[in-house]
């Protein structure tokens, strides 16, 4: 993932790298010597991907079982289908003695702590400038940095905006990054529901909706590598639009609204509105997402979401369905269907919605609406 990662979006933060695990007198890291010990590496090309994969596994868990292995080893591909010794290593890392150098409890340290926070900008005045790159500390600076420059480029996790510049060789616009304000980082939960701030990661979003609907834990699980959900954001999944996307069926499905903000005015807007086409969205010039609200979960509520794919991992959707339908006394109170890879954007399927309502919960129903 460190290919996609843009340099300034490192400010204040400690870079790891394969060099960094090995001991100042030559001793390999526990990692290391498993992958060693294991015959883990073939060509070698992938192995510091696998190395710095597990390694963040080690960090985790002193005795990983095969499945942990398996997941954070998920977004990392051996051409020499040399999987077996690479998993071997990751089930027997723990097995070594502890590092004085990146163990888990140095990799925690005081020392190491006070170090980074050291490194902190705390104040607006000392926000990262760079030509091209602006880094706000807060909410109010941000919306106005983009209200004076509407064509600039919001980088959240750029785990797509990566992509543009090393696959596409794009030219970028000057970049305003989120990353660093506060106010987008939050999760909050009130009695209208979850809020999920901007920059908040795939991995703490998927958390937090597990929370209210496990449901949709495959979902999570199948959406992306660690390494894409540590860096990536929900809202930049729901920002990019792709009708492919995996997160907005379940969360137009499930009622979510976006907050969006354009300089000092602030409106709020069902998530399904924000697609107007294929790549099109209601955003005004210099206006960002704030953040989305997932209503909670109503106790005569059914929801489910699907994803089929052609691979069980690492691929997009073919086609992706959210349901939630609220069923009170045998009949259908309400019902929401959302589909991705069905239309040039995510939707809700109106008609079928329409043949279920005030129908009895039965398969003829469902039936009836899938003719719809």
């Amino acid at each position: 993932n460190s290919c996609i990662r843009f340099l300034p979006t490192l400010d204040g933060k400690e870079l790891v790298t394969v060099e960094s695990l090995q001991a100042p007198d030559g001793m390999l890291h526990p990692v290391q010597r498993a992958l060693v010990d294991c015959h883990g590496s073939q060509c070698g090309f992938c192995t510091p991907g696998f190395v710095m994969s597990l390694f963040a596994l080690y960090l985790q868990r002193a005795a990983p079982t095969r499945e942990e292995v398996l997941t954070a080893l998920s977004g990392n591909l051996c051409r020499c289908t040399g999987y077996r010794p690479i998993i071997d290593a990751g089930e027997c890392m723990g097995n070594y003695p502890e590092p004085a150098r990146w163990s888990r409890a140095d990799a925690q340290s005081a020392t190491r702590t006070d170090q980074l926070r050291a490194l902190r900008r705390t104040q607006s005045h000392d926000a990262l400038r760079l030509p091209g790159f602006h880094t706000p500390r807060n909410l109010d600076e941000l919306a106005a940095a983009l209200a004076a420059a509407p064509g600039s480029l919001l980088l959240a996790g750029g785990t797509d905006v990566g992509l543009w510049a090393t696959k596409q060789l794009r030219e970028l616009p000057p970049i305003i990054y989120l990353g660093n304000v506060a106010e987008l980082q939050q999760i909050r939960r009130s009695a209208v529901g979850l809020w999920i701030g901007a920059a908040v990661t795939l991995t703490a979003a998927w958390s937090a909706l597990l929370e209210d609907y496990p449901a949709l834990a495959e979902q999570a699980r199948r959406f992306a590598s660690p390494p894409v959900c540590n860096s990536g954001t929900l809202c930049g999944n729901i920002a990019n639009g792709s009708p492919i996307g995996d997160s907005m069926p379940a969360l137009i499905a499930l009622g979510a609204e976006l907050e969006l903000r354009h300089g000092a005015r602030q409106r709020r807007i069902p998530l399904e509105r924000l697609y107007l086409g294929y790549q099109r969205k209601d955003l005004a010039p210099g206006e960002l997402i704030v953040g989305v609200l997932v209503p909670p979960p109503r106790a005569a509520q059914w929801f489910a979401s699907y994803k089929l794919a052609k691979r069980i991992d690492q691929d997009i959707s073919a086609v992706c369905g959210a349901f939630a339908v609220e069923v009170s006394d045998g009949h259908i109170v309400s019902a929401r269907l959302a589909y991705g890879g069905m239309a040039a954007i995510p939707a809700r399927a109106p008609a079928a919605e329409r043949a279920m309502t005030g129908q009895p919960w039965s398969e003829a129903t469902i039936a009836s609406a899938t003719a719809a």
